[in-house]
């Protein structure tokens, strides 16, 4: 009977805590509804009135300040844009269309059709322009400050004139300040001012900094090549640095320049498909003058308007490298950037040394740009002290993207018995010729060279026409050195035929 009490009460205890906790459960639910009506009803009497209120106030108040500058007088507005341009950017612009206020993407005042004046000469427009002011003194309607200036789809003309138009925008020694020109087009003059070049750029952005740092960045699309510019100016160091990325051609040019009073010096480092060559330079007199690190190549430019003239002298280099598919030379040519019509210019080229040609001890030889056409001239080498050969009016061309050389060919042997020996020419083979004369083209790519109207002193024409046959049939790289000493025999050995 005693157990059975026990037993009694510890169920009970058990039924009795758990009605407490489930009524404690109920009691919780209803007290978190109670504090919502409670907070719900707080809003509504209280905050709705004490702080929504004045939080509507507050933004429409900033709204309005913001705004202000939309109800300045824009004609002073005007005034002040073009003074505060011209005293912190060196910058004359003009402008006669309305003024338009907005507040994206940051405030700023905008308008179109706005010109830069440099000189007395008008040096592009542009078809919009935007103005960012800074918003610190939005009450003081009689000054605004200019932030950032945006210039938008604008057309550059420049000619040797107003160049410097550029470089002066990175000796301004106003600092915290940016510039930007936004798709354009640059439209290279002549004296006659008739277009010799265009070149369109995605963008052109100067950034002044506190510390006389000047940067320019700007990308250029020139002769169908992309270019990537960039070029800093340290006003207090008298140093200017810039880079130059051609990615199409795997060309980077750094360029590091000092300078003083009207000298300059300094110096380039070229990179072409990670080989690196370093130029010494320097300016005086309208002169340029520049040697390679390594003193195998330098000459002579004089920079005269619209006509280059150089002189080029280079000691032992390879031909395999310079005419190399992927050379520098041979990438330039096929952009065609020196078939332009207005550029001119004459350049002296002396080879001396040959790594890869043991019988040529030197070259000499002019290329001529003349309106948009490359002419190599009087292109003369000897060849074992006893055979002359003379390339005369060699013309470059680019057809197809295919490099090309065309032109006349002469052969003068003062020992022709010598240059048997040296090919090893069979006795019977031998004829007693003084002089070859060819019309030719040279197919680069192809690697092929053909002749037309061959003239031999002493042989019959239908000997040639039967050797032309062949050899221009025969497309072979006569410039593989076992292939060209037999075309030689082979030539030779068509001559003796009856």
């Amino acid at each position: 009977m005693f157990k059975k009490n026990i037993f009694i009460k510890k169920i009970s205890k058990l039924l009795l805590s758990i009605n407490n906790r489930i009524e404690s459960f109920f009691n919780l639910i209803k007290d978190i509804k109670l504090t919502k009506k409670k907070f719900f009803n707080f809003w509504n009497k209280y905050l709705d009135k004490k702080l929504f209120i004045p939080s509507i106030i507050i933004v429409f108040g900033v709204f309005i300040y913001f705004l202000l500058p939309a109800f300045y007088d824009k004609n002073e507005i005007k005034n002040q844009i073009k003074n505060q341009i011209l005293e912190k950017y060196n910058l004359n612009i003009k402008f006669d269309k309305e003024l338009e206020y907005s507040l994206f993407p940051k405030p700023h005042f905008l308008t179109e059709d706005v010109k830069i004046e440099s000189g007395s000469q008008i040096i592009s427009n542009s078809q919009k322009a935007r103005f960012y002011i800074s918003n610190k003194n939005n009450f003081k309607f009689d000054l605004i400050k200019i932030d950032k200036l945006f210039f938008l789809k604008t057309d550059f003309r420049i000619s040797s004139s107003n160049f410097k138009f550029f470089i002066d925008l990175l000796s301004n020694k106003n600092f915290n300040h940016e510039l930007r020109f936004i798709k354009n087009q640059l439209f290279y003059l002549d004296q006659n001012n008739e277009v010799i070049f265009f070149s369109n750029s995605k963008t052109i952005d100067y950034f002044n900094q506190e510390n006389l740092l000047n940067e320019l960045n700007a990308k250029l699309d020139t002769f169908n090549l992309p270019i990537n510019l960039k070029i800093s100016h340290d006003i207090l160091n008298r140093n200017f640095f810039n880079e130059i990325e051609i990615d199409k051609l795997g060309i980077n040019i750094e360029n590091n320049l000092k300078y003083k009073d009207k000298d300059i010096q300094g110096f380039i480092d070229l990179k072409f498909i990670n080989k690196n060559n370093l130029i010494i330079y320097s300016i005086k007199n309208n002169n340029v003058i520049f040697n390679f690190e390594d003193q195998q190549i330098e000459g002579k430019v004089n920079i005269k308007p619209f006509f280059l003239s150089s002189s080029l002298k280079v000691e032992n280099i390879n031909l395999k490298d310079l005419f190399n598919k992927n050379s520098i030379l041979v990438n330039l040519l096929k952009t065609e950037i020196f078939n332009n019509k207005n550029l001119n210019g004459k350049l002296d080229i002396q080879i001396d040394g040959f790594n890869d040609l043991t019988h040529i001890d030197s070259v000499k030889f002019d290329i001529l740009l003349e309106e948009g056409e490359i002419l190599i001239s009087n292109l003369i080498f000897i060849f074992r002290d006893n055979t002359i050969f003379n390339f005369k009016s060699v013309n470059v061309i680019i057809e197809e993207n295919k490099l090309k050389f065309i032109g006349d060919l002469s052969i003068d042997f003062n020992d022709i018995q010598s240059f048997y020996n040296h090919f090893q020419i069979v006795r019977n083979y031998r004829k007693n010729i003084s002089q070859i004369n060819s019309n030719f083209v040279f197919n680069f790519d192809d690697e092929t060279f053909t002749l037309n109207e061959l003239k031999i002193v002493g042989v019959e024409k239908k000997m040639h026409d039967e050797y032309l046959s062949r050899f221009n049939l025969d497309k072979q790289n006569i410039f593989n050195k076992i292939v060209f000493r037999n075309k030689v025999r082979d030539f030779f050995e068509i001559l003796s035929l009856d």
